[in-house]
C-alpha cells in the first residue's frame, strides 16, 4: 500500500498548475502531468482521480493565501463605509492578483470547450467570496443598516461595482496590475453607489 504525503501532493498540485497555465488545461492530460511529477499515472491516481479534481485543487491552493488576507476585516464596530471599503479593497486585491488573475484568463479562454472549468472555478473560489460579502450585507440589513431582501444578489452587485474597469483593464492586460492607491480609488465610489442605493443611513458612519 502506497503512502500518500501532503509534500507530494502540494508538489503534484504545484506541477500541473504551472502545466495548466502554460499549455491549457486541454492541452494537459494525466500521462502529461505523471510525466512531469516523475511518477507514473499509478502514483498520480492515488492522490487525484481525476484533472478535474487536480485543477479544483489547484484553485484552492493559488487562492488560499489570497482568501485569508480578504478575510482581514476591520474588528466589530467599524461603521458599515468603513467595512465595505476595507472589503472592497481586499476583494480587488486578491482578483487583482498574478495567481488569481492567471486562473481567471485560463477558465476564460477554455471554459466553452471544458464547460467543467467554470463551474470548478465557481465552485471553489468566487461562490465563497460571494458568500462572505453576502454574509456581511445580510448582518448589515438585520441591523437595519442596508435595506435588501436578497444578499446574495446584493453581493453580486457590490462584487461589480468595485471591479468597474479597473479589472477588465488588467484582464485584458491594458495595464499590468493595480497600485494600492487604485485600488482604493476604485473602491471609493462603488461604496458611496451601492450606500446610496441600499444604505438607510443608520448605525454608526
Amino acid at each position: 500500500m502506497r503512502v500518500r504525503s501532503e509534500k507530494k501532493r502540494s508538489e503534484i498540485i504545484d506541477i500541473a498548475g504551472a502545466l495548466f497555465l502554460r499549455e491549457g488545461y486541454g492541452s494537459v492530460s494525466m500521462a502529461t502531468i505523471a510525466s512531469a511529477v516523475g511518477g507514473s499515472k499509478g502514483t498520480l491516481y492515488g492522490y487525484f482521480s481525476s484533472k478535474e479534481e487536480i485543477f479544483a485543487a489547484f484553485v484552492i491552493a493559488a487562492g488560499k493565501q489570497r482568501r485569508e488576507e480578504f478575510l482581514l476585516l476591520p474588528e466589530g464596530g467599524a461603521g458599515l463605509a468603513s467595512t465595505l471599503t476595507a472589503l472592497g479593497i481586499n476583494y480587488l486585491r486578491l482578483l487583482l492578483s498574478p495567481e488569481i488573475m492567471s486562473i481567471n484568463r485560463l477558465v476564460i479562454a477554455e471554459a466553452t470547450r471544458f464547460p467543467e472549468l467554470g463551474k470548478i472555478f465557481f465552485e471553489n473560489g468566487p461562490k465563497s467570496i460571494i458568500g462572505v460579502i453576502a454574509s456581511i450585507l445580510a448582518q448589515a440589513a438585520d441591523r437595519q443598516e442596508l435595506t435588501i431582501c436578497d444578499p446574495g444578489g446584493a453581493a453580486w452587485r457590490f462584487k461589480a461595482l468595485c471591479e468597474a474597469r479597473l479589472f477588465e483593464q488588467c484582464l485584458w492586460a491594458i495595464r499590468d496590475g493595480a497600485t494600492e492607491e487604485e485600488i482604493a480609488q476604485n473602491v471609493e465610489p462603488a461604496v458611496r453607489i451601492f450606500l446610496n442605493t441600499f444604505g438607510t443611513g443608520n448605525g454608526p458612519a
